[in-house]
């Protein structure tokens, strides 16, 4: 195992002053503790270091599920020893396939997965690859009534895995309804999200002269469980919806960010005449404000999110980002926030908080490896 493997660990001690949050409470001054751990891959080519945006992990964040669609192999990682434990070839054809086109997968579970592909088929196996079950997004009852706000895309599965939640794919413009559908009762119910709805302003479409190709980019709109809830949120703005399964309330939650802003609100064209257009305006947008996942700290029962700006490119120079994190309280209240753009981070993505210390994703030289922060 290769822990702290280079000169990383730090202590910033970072003075806030005595601001008042939107609670009414102060905070105090913040420090930030950070060090690097590194997965040991026992010489194999971890895919799993490409990226952090598929990762799965156990309700115990014990082990890391990757899966490489490429070689159709899911990596599994022990994350307290930070150590590949096995590659595990899954079929894609046959009996036990997952099909040629899963491009995401997802724990279901703490038994199984779900394999998710292009054509909406959702695929579920036991952790050694075995189908258990398969499902298609495209039966009547799911899509009765709904066609005019488009295709509907796979967002993730209740916490007792017998609902499924969608978003929907538009070009003509942003639907941010979340679908609801109850596998049990076969059933459908649409969650209106009309906060999100300002996310249609940053939706850029590009259609070629024949009109047979069409490309499109656009805020994301997220869901994550927490203690039993689900959060919807978005990378545009800081607001989250909070929904209760077990009362079926719906909440709002929003915040006032001292140091950056709340949200983008930038003006900028929906329709480009070509792909270059599209990626200048694109970049344009990123150039405001972003927000990643939010992760519960359990130890502290705390929230920490983290956002962070493009700056703009000048020739061929790199991408270069201001970043920062928040603190936020149980009920969504903004405790405290600081710029870290010192730590080097250039898109800080979050995975989780493991005794108290926030993991972000790092590819340190195509090896995977984690930033640990403590934020005290």
């Amino acid at each position: 195992m290769k822990k702290i493997i280079f000169a990383f660990s730090v202590l910033l001690v970072y003075s806030c002053g005595n601001k008042e949050t939107n609670s009414g409470e102060s905070y105090a001054d913040i420090s930030i503790e950070a060090d690097t751990v590194v997965v040991d891959s026992g010489g194999e080519i971890l895919m799993a270091a490409t990226n952090g945006f598929g990762h799965a992990h156990s309700s115990d964040l014990g082990v890391l599920y990757n899966w490489d669609f490429k070689s159709s192999q899911v990596e599994y990682v022990d994350l307290t020893e930070f150590r590949l434990l096995k590659k595990l070839p899954f079929e894609k054809d046959g009996p036990d396939g997952v099909g040629q086109n899963s491009y995401l997968m997802r724990m279901f579970g703490d038994t199984q997965f779900a394999f998710i592909s292009w054509d909406n088929v959702i695929i579920i196996t036991d952790l050694e690859g075995k189908v258990v079950e398969r499902m298609k997004l495209d039966e009547p009852w799911m899509t009765e009534g709904l066609e005019e706000k488009g295709s509907i895309n796979f967002m993730g599965f209740s916490n007792d895995r017998k609902k499924i939640y969608c978003s929907f794919m538009n070009f003509k413009k942003l639907e941010t309804d979340v679908l609801e559908l109850n596998l049990e009762s076969k059933t459908q119910k649409v969650y209106d999200l009309p906060e999100f709805e300002k996310l249609d302003k940053f939706r850029i479409a590009w259609t070629n002269d024949e009109g047979n190709s069409m490309s499109m980019s656009h805020p994301n709109i997220s869901l994550q469980h927490w203690q039993g809830k689900l959060l919807f949120y978005t990378n545009a703005l800081n607001s989250v919806y909070i929904l209760d399964p077990k009362t079926d309330s719906l909440q709002l939650k929003s915040y006032n960010n001292l140091i950056t802003a709340n949200e983008k609100t930038g003006t900028y064209k929906n329709e480009v005449t070509s792909m270059e257009e599209m990626r200048d305006v694109s970049r344009s947008i990123q150039e405001e404000v972003n927000f990643t996942r939010l992760v519960w700290d359990d130890e502290n029962k705390l929230f920490y999110r983290f956002t962070y700006i493009g700056l703009p490119k000048i020739a061929d120079e790199e991408i270069k980002t201001k970043s920062f994190v928040s603190i936020l309280s149980p009920d969504l209240k903004l405790l405290g926030e600081k710029e870290i753009t010192d730590l080097g981070f250039k898109f800080p993505n979050p995975q989780f908080v493991k005794d108290g210390k926030i993991y972000l994703f790092l590819n340190l030289d195509d090896e995977l490896a984690y930033v640990r922060l403590s934020v005290k």
